[in-house]
């Protein structure tokens, strides 16, 4: 099996179901993170939900249900970066890594789509071993 992109879903007491490009279940992982990696290894990236704010022609990423964890731009400076679109990996959701993230521009609105969806995958499957920032700040 090829996939670019790969949805995924939460399985409740199960963990995080694995989608193939059909909907189909293809792996079941215990945490967000394996399903991260999982998606990795298969040189795919997560398929993200995106919505367009009309005011600012920018679009957000939401991921299983979460508030938005990234956002592209169109770049309105002048100059080199004129018609390059930024992207930016920024979360608030405990669920997963609960900070910014890596940010870039590309060329063109659809590469900058697909660098977010995967920047993001490898995001969350780089998380590091142990309570999140969050969880160690509170004591848990």
């Amino acid at each position: 099996m090829t996939a670019e992109r790969l949805r995924v879903r939460d399985a409740g007491g199960e963990g995080y179901e694995v989608l193939d490009y059909d909907g189909q279940p293809i792996a079941i992982c215990a945490t967000i993170v394996h399903a991260a990696q999982y998606v990795r290894n298969f040189a795919a990236r997560f398929w993200l939900d995106w919505t367009v704010n009309p005011a600012t022609s920018s679009f957000s990423a939401s991921f299983l249900g979460s508030d938005s964890v990234g956002r592209i731009q169109r770049d309105k400076s002048r100059g080199p970066r004129e018609g390059t679109w930024r992207w930016s990996i920024s979360t608030n959701d405990n669920r997963w890594r609960n900070d910014e993230g890596p940010r870039g521009r590309e060329h063109g609105k659809d590469l900058a789509m697909v660098r977010l969806e995967h920047e993001f995958t490898g995001y969350l499957a780089n998380t590091p071993h142990g309570p999140s920032p969050y969880a160690r700040a509170k004591g848990r």
